[in-house]
């Protein structure tokens, strides 16, 4: 459970990985119990990724997923056995979803950046 709560510390790596691959307009943000601060034992940290660059198919999210996680782990220094969840969404994808999506938290790539809190309508909260 305390690796778990560094998520502050951990996710950047993902944020990187996610624009070493898709280009510097990906958005990455937390969703989920960590952006609500209700991690528990069985939780794990859902990440969303939005580009427009984010393959159509399932199976290329899939392995671009895998992709994501393995720069992250190799370059970024993400632990390997961290508990982390992608979805990834063009932004066409995202707007007919982000309704099921309550407080987001907007992750900077850049270390010693203070994370943006956002809701899932993009307003500053």
């Amino acid at each position: 459970m305390k690796m778990l709560k560094k998520w502050r510390e951990y996710v950047p790596a993902i944020a990187k990985a996610a624009k070493d691959l898709l280009g510097p307009q990906t958005e990455v943000y937390v969703v989920g119990g960590a952006a609500e601060d209700r991690l528990t034992i069985t939780s794990d940290v859902d990440i969303l990724i939005i580009s427009p660059k984010v393959p159509r198919r399932g199976r290329d999210k899939i392995y671009l997923s895998l992709k994501i996680r393995e720069i992250a782990v190799d370059r970024y220094g993400l632990p390997w056995d961290y508990p982390i969840d992608l979805h990834l969404y063009s932004p066409e994808e995202f707007e007919k979803v982000k309704e099921r999506y309550g407080k987001m938290i907007k992750v900077s790539a850049f270390k010693g950046t203070r994370a943006e809190k956002t809701s899932a309508l993009g307003t500053s909260l």
